[in-house]
Formats: C-alpha cells, structure tokens, sequence
C-alpha cells in the first residue's frame, strides 16, 4: 500500500473531496478518510505501482484547478499535497443546509394534501412583497423557495466587508460570494448575471435606488398599467419599502445647487432610496429586504403574519401540473428530504425571477399561444465610470457623500433617452463601519480623495433574439442567447459628453491604473434583465394586464420577466408596485 494526502482545513467532510485517475478511468471517484487535517487515500501498489494521472475532485463535480498530478508510486509511498498546490473552482450550484435557525423560524408545510389560496414559487421582491401582501390579506399562502435560510437582512444592515483602500460599493457586498449561475451561454451570448437562491433572492444584495419610470418610458406598457402606477401604485410601493431622500447636509445640498447652476436642462434630485433611515424613536429599519419581511411575518404569530403564510426553503420547484387551463399541482424537488413533493393550490404565481420562472414553465410545457415564452430577453445598456475627487478640489469631504439622480428636462424616447446616477462619496452611501479603526484606516488610504462615481442607464425595447431555452430536465442549465440592445448607441455619445463635463466640474480625476472612460457594464450585473414572461395589454404577449398567463385560468407571473421594455430607471420599484397590485386582483378572484 501506499498514500496520498492532501492537507487541508478548508475542506473538511462537509466538503468531500475524492480522487479521480486514468487507470480507474476518470468518471470513478475514489473516497478518501479525512482525519488529522488531511484527506488520506490508501492505495495498493500493485495496481497504481505502473505510474497513476489523477486529480483530486470536490464534491463529485470541481476537478482541481491545476493541471493532473502523476506518480509513480513506491510500497509504503507516503505523498503529500497541500492547499498550496492544490485549489479548486468556486462552487456554482446552490447551498443547501437546514441550519438551526432555518429549523427554528421556518418550519416547512409539507402536509400534501393542504389546499392552499395561492402558491407563490420564490421569495424575491416580487414573490417576497406579494406573499406578505396576501398574507395581511387573509389568504393561506405557501412560498416555495429553492434556497436555504442565508441572512435575515440585506446585507447592508450587517457588518460590512471592507475592501480598505479600494472603491467599494458595499450595498453589493457579498453577492459574489453567494451568487449561483445557474444557466449557460449559448454560443456568442454575452450574459454574466447570477441568481440568489436564498430567502428573500436578490433583494439581499441590492443597491436600494427606487426610481419611478417618467411617463415616456411608459409609452409601450399598457394604459392601465401606466395609470395605476402613477396614480397609485409607486406611492404605495414607495410606502412598502421605505422610501427616503437622503439627509439634507450641507455637503449634499452643495452638490445639488451646483448641479442646478452648471447643468440646468437637467432636472436633479435626492435620489430615491429603499432606506428607512428613523422610525420615530424605533430602531431604525435599514435597507428594504423581503428577507426582513417574510421573516417579520413568521415570527409574528396571528392572522397577519405566520397563521396564514407557510414558507418551505429548499423547495426547486421543477413542474406546474395542468390539466386543460389549469394548474393542478406544483411540484418541487425537497433538495433536505431529497424526494419530490406535490402541493395543491387554487392559485399559483411564478416569481422565481426572468431566467427561472421560464425554466419551470419551459420544463413544464405551458401553452404558448403567442410563441413567447423564453423570448426578449433583455437588460438595459448600463455605461459607468469611477473616478476621484482630489482634496484640493471644492467639492471634496473626508466625511460625507452625496447621490444623485438626474434627468433632462425635455427626456423622451426620442431625446435625452437617459438616466444619470452620480455619487460622491461612493464608499462611505449609506456606509456602516461598526469598528471606528477600520474607517479611519479607510479614510488615511483614500489618500485625500473621494472615491466617486458616474452612471448612465438607458431605455431600450425588448430584443426579440434575446432567448432563454431550457433544452433538458430540471438538473440541466438553461441556455441564455443575449446580446446588449443597439438602441443605446443613439444617446451614448452626449451621455459621454456629459460625463466629462460633470467630472470637470467637480474637478474630478482618473483613479490609479484607471481612466475616465465610460465602461459597458456587463449583461445580467445588476439583475435588470427582464421581458421572457412579458405582458401585453392585446393578449400579444405570455401574460396579461392582470400578470395571468393567457392560456391558464389559475397562473400568474410577477417578477421582472413580465416586463414589456426594460427602461431607464432601475426597476425594483415598478416590480413592487405591481406585486401590490396582483394582491389586490387575486384576493378579488380567488374563491
């Protein structure tokens, strides 16, 4: 006999690592024991003694970054490998883990035979906001969520990750870390988003600007949706997320009168964030997270809170059962138990977000009437620069920050077609640093200069090329087919016109290693991407004005995939405001 060993402590048996070669054949895993820090093999010489190729694999899946390994081993060998020369590829699929707090607050309903009012698949902020909606309404809900239990909050309610000395944007903090790819790119296909399995989905990791859409970027959505959301509707979203300005300090109301005098075709404004910095004399609630509201409501005991609402995490939901135009059950994959469950619902809404709300219509076989399921799917063009303000210029604080939003006076979808976000003070916008040490390390290696930051965001029609396909079972990725809309191009250069001129104003500066220049944010970055489930006022699209399926008596939609465009403003609002609205329409239809 003879060993390998592989010394590690960060994979330890809840990571298993095995070992793969060419003489087993490299499809065969071999188990290791893991004991004394280490994962040992013990292997007979005289099968392996004529020379092995292995690698080391984790979790059956991650084969190790570093080209194959060979030996040709000794009787009584002892080789020893370290984390050193040993590393694997992050993990793409979703965490599962029944954590004691998990076990505590979010108990699962997996009593089979409940009839349930409505069944909302994801707890995102469309599924998130509905689910508690319904729940005040009186109606018996179940979510179905594919991830565990994560944080109770977004993240920046926590305790930061500070990157000391680097530009920052925390509200985005950790999301690298825990976001999930789960699809794949067809050919030529430009995405790079991500999904948060998780309790409450993306909205743990979000920036928290809520702008309203202008009415011209309302144009080609239909007229009573358009009606409802500027009467109505993003006041009442407004209200549910907690809708702020940022404090009036003398730093951010500098900024603003300086924006006004140089730039004054263009209307600029406290840019709307989902913050709720005071309560009266409550502890103040932080940043919007439908984590924060669905774990409220189960800790809540009565009719508002968990008597009416069931939340079952580490549910995948994997196919809508249907006979003639209804949904007959919902079935999901128990990713603790392991095993397939179906649960029965009067209602079902998909709001698992615009990639995995049409996999499970797609793994499905819904109707498709219009041929439009999985098509247009669509991000905005987003255009950013950072740079700095140096501390000899009049618009630089040690201390404060200022953001935002600004649009042209004559906007429409012809002209000025364009929003822009600029924040000073980037690393310090709705900043929490719990250890004082650490901001004054961050403050001494700004080296007397505000981080900042400049970004164009456009309005563009859906791309009817743009396509998700799931081409397999459950367990296989969708395939994305997207490529950046052309549409921005017509406005691209006076945005770039207007980024230098901004920056000279406030006498801005390159960062190191950088330059000024306007950067293309990646595809599917921050989640914008809608359109694959998108509703129509003619009964042209997947969904109607109502967010019901067209062929189905009893299926909604309410996430970012029923988008009919994808517009300027950051849509997190837009999608609140019409899952308040489809609370409102089902506890009307549903008997």
């Amino acid at each position: 006999m003879f060993q390998i060993r592989f010394q590690t402590i960060n994979y330890r048996p809840d990571l298993q690592i095995t070992l793969r070669n060419n003489v087993d054949g490299w499809d065969q895993d071999i188990p290791g024991i893991y004991e004394n820090d280490e994962w040992r093999f013990d292997l007979p010489e005289a099968r392996y003694g004529g020379g092995m190729t292995f690698k080391f694999v984790l979790e059956q899946t991650y084969w190790m970054n570093q080209p194959n390994l060979f030996l040709a081993p000794m009787l009584g060998g002892n080789y020893i490998y370290t984390e050193a020369q040993v590393t694997f590829p992050p993990r793409q699929e979703m965490v599962v883990e029944n954590s004691h707090v998990q076990q505590l607050f979010f108990q699962p309903n997996l009593n089979e035979t409940d009839l349930f009012d409505v069944i909302v698949v994801g707890s995102g902020i469309g599924g998130g906001i509905l689910a508690d909606q319904l729940s005040d309404l009186g109606m018996k809900v179940l979510v179905l969520e594919a991830g565990s239990y994560l944080f109770p909050s977004h993240v920046a309610n926590l305790p930061r990750q500070h990157r000391v000395g680097q530009f920052d944007k925390h509200v985005w903090g950790l999301y690298d870390e825990f976001k999930v790819d789960n699809y794949a790119n067809a050919p030529g296909s430009n995405f790079i988003g991500g999904q948060a399995f998780n309790l409450g989905g993306r909205s743990l990791f979000w920036g928290g600007l809520i702008p309203r859409m202008l009415s011209w970027e309302m144009d080609q959505w239909p007229t009573q949706i358009k009606w409802y959301l500027e009467d109505s509707g993003y006041q009442r979203a407004e209200d549910l997320m907690n809708r702020v300005p940022q404090a009036p300090s003398n730093y951010h109301q500098q900024v603003k009168r300086s924006l006004r005098t140089q730039f004054p075709d263009f209307n600029h404004f406290d840019a709307p964030m989902a913050v709720q910095y005071s309560n009266g004399s409550l502890i103040p609630n932080g940043m919007f997270s439908t984590a924060d509201l669905l774990m409220e409501s189960k800790l809540t005991d009565n009719p508002a809170g968990d008597d009416n609402l069931s939340i079952n995490l580490n549910h995948a939901v994997v196919e809508l059962q249907t006979t003639g135009t209804s949904v007959t059950g919902v079935v999901a994959y128990d990713l603790i138990a392991q095993k397939y469950r179906t649960y029965q619902s009067k209602t079902v809404v998909l709001s698992a977000g615009t990639i995995e709300s049409t996999k499970i219509a797609q793994l499905s076989g819904l109707l498709d009437p219009n041929g439009k399921i999985g098509v247009g799917i669509t991000d905005h063009p987003i255009y950013f620069t950072h740079f700095a303000v140096p501390a000899n210029s009049p618009f630089f604080s040690a201390i404060d920050s200022s953001k935002i939003l600004s649009q042209h006076k004559s906007i429409s979808a012809n002209q000025h077609a364009f929003n822009m976000v600029l924040e000073l003070g980037a690393d310090f916008n709705q900043g929490r640093y719990v250890d004082d040490d650490i901001l004054v390390q961050q403050q001494m290696l700004r080296n007397n200069m505000m981080l900042c930051e400049l970004v164009f965001l456009f309005n563009v029609p859906l791309m009817e090329t743009n396509t998700v396909q799931q081409t397999g079972p459950s367990f296989v990725k969708p395939v994305v087919q997207m490529q950046l809309s052309p549409e921005s191009d017509r406005f691209l250069g006076e945005a770039n016109a207007l980024k230098d001129q901004v920056i000279a104003t406030l006498g801005g500066v390159p960062l190191p290693d950088n330059n000024l220049d306007l950067k293309q944010a990646g595809l599917g970055g921050v989640a914008h991407e809608v359109g694959t489930l998108r509703m129509g006022a003619d009964n042209s699209g997947v969904v109607d004005t109502d967010l019901k399926f067209l062929s189905y008596d009893n299926l909604y939609a309410c996430d970012l995939s029923v988008f009919p465009t994808s517009p300027a403003a950051n849509p997190t609002l837009t999608l609140a405001a019409l899952a308040i609205r489809l609370a409102d329409h089902l506890k009307q239809v549903v008997a």
